[in-house]
């Protein structure tokens, strides 16, 4: 049996890249693209739901995008209304909690990864932290909150 995951069965809906740290650990990285399909966004969301678990979180070396996508969950599902409860909001919160981990070898100065997977309220809300703030920031208390929303999986 193939276990491809479905968003590769077509080049269009994805770019791949392979990348290597500053301290020289190499990755791939793989990105939907706009021509991707609501099946193929599905599957990538799985693959993250199933990565996610073998990833780590660095608590000492959160990168600007890490930070970006912890801003956003933080303030929409603490401070706005949201319509999820019980254990979408778990579920929700384990995803994100996953794609933060999954962005750990992310530097910077790369392009941000798109939103695709997220909601429309997450990406508008992790775009704008990105375009007020072109590095990580020193923020100990967004850090605290990504760190304790990993420890809770």
């Amino acid at each position: 049996m193939d276990n491809t995951p479905f968003f590769l069965t077509n080049h269009k809906w994805y770019k791949y890249e392979e990348r290597e740290t500053a301290d020289g650990v190499a990755f791939q990285r793989f990105e939907l693209t706009n021509k991707a399909t609501s099946e193929a966004i599905k599957s990538f969301k799985e693959t993250i739901i199933a990565s996610g678990p073998d990833a780590r979180l660095n608590p000492e070396d959160l990168n600007r995008f890490q930070q970006a996508l912890g801003f956003a969950a933080r303030q929409h599902l603490f401070s706005e209304d949201h319509g999820l409860h019980g254990t979408a909001l778990t579920d929700e919160l384990t995803f994100i909690s996953y794609t933060i981990r999954l962005y750990q070898l992310l530097d910077d100065d790369l392009v941000a990864p798109n939103t695709l997977i997220f909601s429309k309220r997450i990406g508008t809300l992790y775009r704008q932290f990105l375009k007020i703030h072109p590095t990580r920031i020193n923020d100990s208390m967004l850090n605290s909150w990504i760190i304790a929303q990993d420890t809770k999986i």
